[in-house]
C-alpha cells in the first residue's frame, strides 16, 4: 500500500485545528505545504499562531497550486465545487485521518455511528490505557490525529473517533478493528441526503475484507446488522437479543440488569450488575459492550475491561447531573445534537420532565422526538433557529400549547423551564436540544456550560455537585 507520504507537493484545505495539525505534520516531514482557508487573514490569527513557519498560507480562498495531494479538514462537505476540479485534474482529496494513519507508527482501533461513539471512544482508550499498553485517544473526540500519532509507539495503540464528516474522504484507511455503534439520521444539512451519510459510514469496513479481519458491530441496529451479515472478517456482535449473536466470533449482550458474553463457546456474566456502572441506561450498556468488544478482539482480558468501566467517569454534557433546587434535578445533555440521541436521554427521566429542546434544523424527522415529549413530557420550552419546526411538530403530536414555551436566550430557557416544572410538579429538568449549537454558541460543550451557569445562578450554587 503506497503512502501519500511518499510524495512531496501538498496542500491542506481548512486551517481549523485538524488542518494545522496536518499541515504540520507534513512540513516537519519536509514535505512541500500550501494551506489554504476561506477566511480572511484577520478571523484566523489563533490558528495562524500554531501554524509551521515553513507552510505557505493563502486566504479567501481554497488552493491546490501544484499539490499531489490535498488533505481535507472535517468541516468541508462532499458537495464543494473545488472537490469537483480536485478530481477532474485527477488530484486525490484525503482526509486528516488517512493522513494520521500514514504517518503512525502504532496501529488504529476505529469507533464510529451516530450517537455514543464519543463515550465509547474515551472509554475504549482508558481500557486499553489500563492494559497497560501505550494508547492516545483522538480524532472527532477533540484532539485532531495527526497531532499526536508520530509521538505513539509501535506496540501502542491509536483510539480513534471517526465521523462522517471524516470519513467521506478516506480511501484507505485499514484499522485492525472497527466498532459501530449506531446509525440515525443526522447531518442532513451537510449531506446530499441519509443515503451518502450513511454510505459515508459504511465506508470503515471498506478495506477490512481479509478473513482476520474484526469488527465490532450493534446487533440492536437494523443497518449495522445488515453490514454485519455481509461481512467476511470476524465478528462481534452485541445488544439486546442474544438469539441474533449465534454467527458472532464473540457475543456480548444485556438482559437489562447485567452484562453477559459467548467468547469460545463459553458464556460469563461479566458486569453482574449495571445499576452499579457509572454509565447509566441502555444506551450507556450498549457503548460499554461496543468498548469491551474493541478490546477484546485485541487480547485484552475481561478483568481488566471491567476495572477500567468501575474507574470510568462519564463525559461531560451527557445526561449531566447539574445542581437540584426546591426538589427539581437540573441535568445537561448539550451532547445530544439529533433527535435520536436526545430520545436516549429523556428516556432516563422520569415522567413529567420539562426539556430544553432546540437549537439548528439539520432537516431531520421530528416525529418519533415530538411524540414521546407529548406524552411523556411536563413542558417543553423551545429555542434556537428550529423552534417554528419544533412548535408546529409538538402540536401536531397532540401536545397542547399550555405546555409549551419559547426562549430567546439560554438564561431565559432555563428560568422558563423551572417555572414550569415548580407549577407541574416535575422532578426534573434537561437540556436535550436535537440539534446541533452553532445557531447560538460555538459548541455543544459551551452550550452546556451556559446552561449549568444558568442553573447554578437560578439555584444560588457556587458548583456543579
Amino acid at each position: 500500500m503506497r503512502s501519500p507520504l511518499d510524495l512531496k507537493r501538498f496542500a491542506v484545505f481548512g486551517l481549523g485545528r485538524s488542518g494545522v495539525a496536518a499541515a504540520n505534520l507534513l512540513a516537519g516531514q519536509e514535505k512541500q505545504v500550501v494551506a489554504s482557508d476561506t477566511r480572511p487573514k484577520e478571523a484566523l490569527q489563533a490558528e495562524l499562531a500554531t501554524l509551521d513557519a515553513r507552510v505557505e498560507v493563502v486566504y479567501g480562498r481554497n488552493e491546490a497550486a501544484n499539490a499531489e495531494v490535498v488533505v481535507l479538514s472535517p468541516g468541508l462537505p462532499p458537495r464543494l465545487p473545488v472537490l469537483a476540479e480536485l478530481r477532474s485534474l485527477g488530484i486525490p482529496a484525503i482526509s486528516e485521518i488517512e493522513l494520521a494513519f500514514f504517518a503512525s507508527r502504532a496501529p488504529f482501533v476505529a469507533i464510529t455511528g451516530t450517537d455514543g461513539k464519543t463515550t465509547t471512544t474515551q472509554l475504549t482508550g482508558e481500557i486499553f490505557e489500563a492494559s497497560g499498553r501505550p494508547t492516545v485517544i483522538a480524532g472527532n473526540i477533540g484532539t485532531p490525529l495527526c497531532e499526536v500519532v508520530e509521538a505513539v509507539p509501535e506496540n501502542g495503540i491509536v483510539v480513534a473517533e471517526v465521523s462522517a464528516f471524516q470519513l467521506w474522504s478516506t480511501f484507505r484507511f485499514y484499522p485492525v478493528v472497527a466498532g459501530f455503534t449506531n446509525i440515525a439520521a443526522d447531518h442532513l444539512d451537510y449531506f446530499d441526503d441519509f443515503a451518502d451519510y450513511v454510505k459515508s459510514k459504511h465506508r470503515l469496513l471498506r478495506n477490512l475484507r481479509n478473513p482476520d479481519d474484526w469488527a465490532v458491530f450493534n446487533y440492536d441496529d437494523p443497518t449495522i446488522r445488515a453490514w454485519a451479515a455481509e461481512f467476511g472478517g470476524k465478528k462481534v456482535g452485541y445488544g439486546s437479543d442474544v438469539s441474533l449473536l449465534t454467527e458472532c466470533d464473540i457475543a456480548l449482550w444485556t438482559d437489562g440488569s447485567a452484562l453477559h458474553a459467548r467468547v469460545d463457546g463459553q458464556e460469563i456474566t461479566w458486569l453482574a450488575r449495571l445499576a452499579d456502572a457509572p454509565l447509566k441506561g441502555h444506551h450507556n450498556a450498549l457503548n460499554m459492550m461496543c468498548a469491551a468488544g474493541l478490546a477484546l478482539s485485541c487480547g485484552v482480558s475481561f478483568e481488566t475491561i471491567v476495572g477500567a468501566i468501575e474507574r470510568f467517569k462519564p463525559l461531560a454534557h451527557r445526561i449531566e447531573f447539574c445542581a437540584e433546587r426546591a426538589g427539581i434535578k437540573f441535568y445537561d445533555d448539550s451532547k445530544a445534537t439529533n433527535a435520536h440521541a436526545a430520545l436516549a436521554g429523556l428516556r432516563t427521566m422520569p415522567t413529567g420532565f420539562v426539556a430544553i429542546v432546540g437549537g439548528v434544523d439539520k432537516g431531520l424527522d421530528l416525529g418519533e422526538l415530538a411524540a414521546y415529549l407529548a406524552s411523556h413530557a411536563g413542558g417543553v420550552v423551545v429555542i434556537g433557529e428550529i423552534r417554528e419546526r419544533l412548535l408546529k411538530a409538538l402540536a401536531g403530536a397532540g401536545m397542547d400549547s399550555s405546555f409549551l414555551g419559547e426562549a430567546i436566550t439560554m438564561e431565559e430557557a432555563v428560568t422558563e423551564a423551572f417555572v414550569r416544572a415548580q407549577k407541574g410538579g416535575a422532578a426534573a429538568v434537561i437540556l436535550s436540544p436535537a440539534c446541533s449549537s452553532f445557531d447560538m454558541f460555538k459548541s455543544y460543550a459551551q452550550r452546556g456550560e451556559v446552561f449549568q451557569a444558568a442553573v447554578l445562578a437560578l439555584s444560588g450554587l457556587s458548583a456543579v455537585h
